[in-house]
């Protein structure tokens, strides 16, 4: 079988691997989301990209809304944060 778009590539390929597709988000919750972490960043981009595997929007909105309320950071943002550090650390 020959793939005639390397999207579909990808596709197949994370799918093989057990990644799941990311929740949709709105665009402002990314600028929003850049706004504290540069786009720029290897961490940062890797960071967006498993916040929104692990969780859909809504619950993310609401984890911030705690965090902002009481502190405590939901755990799937902070696992999120940091595989990422540890995989792009130098």
């Amino acid at each position: 079988m020959r793939l005639k778009t390397p999207v579909l590539a990808l596709a197949l390929l994370l799918a093989a691997c057990g990644q799941s597709a990311p929740n949709p988000y709105p665009a402002d919750a990314r600028t929003r989301f850049d706004a504290s972490c540069p786009p720029e960043s290897q961490v940062c981009v890797c960071t967006w990209d498993n916040i929104t595997r692990a969780m859909p929007y809504d619950e993310y909105e609401a984890a911030l809304s705690r965090f902002r309320e009481t502190g405590s950071m939901d755990p799937r943002i902070t696992r999120a944060r940091t595989t990422c550090l540890e995989r792009h650390s130098s």
